[in-house]
């Protein structure tokens, strides 16, 4: 590794561990002006979460790896595949799937190699999504701030059957992308420990779509010539 790559990770690792709002908000270059008529400042804060890459890969040297915005916006998708006889505002979903992980654009995709408590996280996370809607959006609109602080701690809440619903498609999106990197990689990369997820899965529906996929998998597998026995 180079100096610059030791520095950089260095870096990370201390904002990580040290984390304060201020310090995740000193490393996004500041708005030249302020314009309360339009979302310019909201947008350039969530403009992270393109950039910013889902953390579980890099330990499995994936290249050029999914970021944050890309595992919602397929979730956002997904969501609109949802039945319409579940009984689920299909719409409120859809919401949810985009705002859920909205946090990660200041606190980052905390995993559990960070060793950070599940308390703490969502400490992080609260207080970035009172900044991001009270700070950055109530100005523009009261309405709209709270209706995204509403449906982000109705996800982490996880009562309501929306919030049910788009805890499953998180979890089914990790399935699809863990199989899409193995194939990737021609089946060099045994990915699946991020497949013990499934067992979270609740709704009925979920589950056959995660069966159809490990069935794909398995199939796949065999026909590289080679067996990844899914084993928690």
């Amino acid at each position: 590794m180079s100096s610059a790559n030791h520095e950089n990770s260095s870096d990370t690792n201390d904002l990580i561990q040290n984390w304060t709002l201020k310090k995740a908000l000193d490393t996004i270059p500041k708005t030249v002006t302020s314009a309360s008529s339009s979302p310019l400042a909201f947008l350039h804060i969530i403009e992270r979460l393109k950039t910013t890459p889902r953390e579980g890969w890099k330990r499995f040297d994936i290249k050029h790896g999914e970021s944050i915005a890309d595992h919602m916006y397929r979730m956002g998708i997904i969501t609109m595949l949802c039945p319409h006889d579940i009984g689920v505002n299909r719409d409120r979903c859809v919401k949810m799937a985009l705002v859920h992980d909205m946090a990660e654009a200041l606190v980052g995709d905390l995993t559990p190699p960070d060793n950070i408590p599940k308390e703490e996280k969502f400490r992080r996370e609260l207080e970035s999504m009172k900044y991001i809607t009270e700070e950055l959006l109530t100005p523009y609109s009261p309405t709209i701030a709270q209706e995204f602080l509403e449906l982000w701690e109705e996800y982490e809440t996880g009562t309501s059957k929306e919030s049910v619903f788009v805890k499953d498609v998180d979890r089914f999106e990790l399935v699809c992308q863990t199989i899409e990197y193995e194939k990737k990689y021609n089946a060099q990369k045994d990915l699946q420990e991020f497949l013990h997820v499934r067992k979270g899965i609740k709704n009925d529906f979920v589950i056959k779509w995660v069966e159809d996929a490990l069935k794909e998998r398995a199939a796949y597998w065999e026909s590289m010539g080679k067996e990844s026995k899914i084993t928690s």
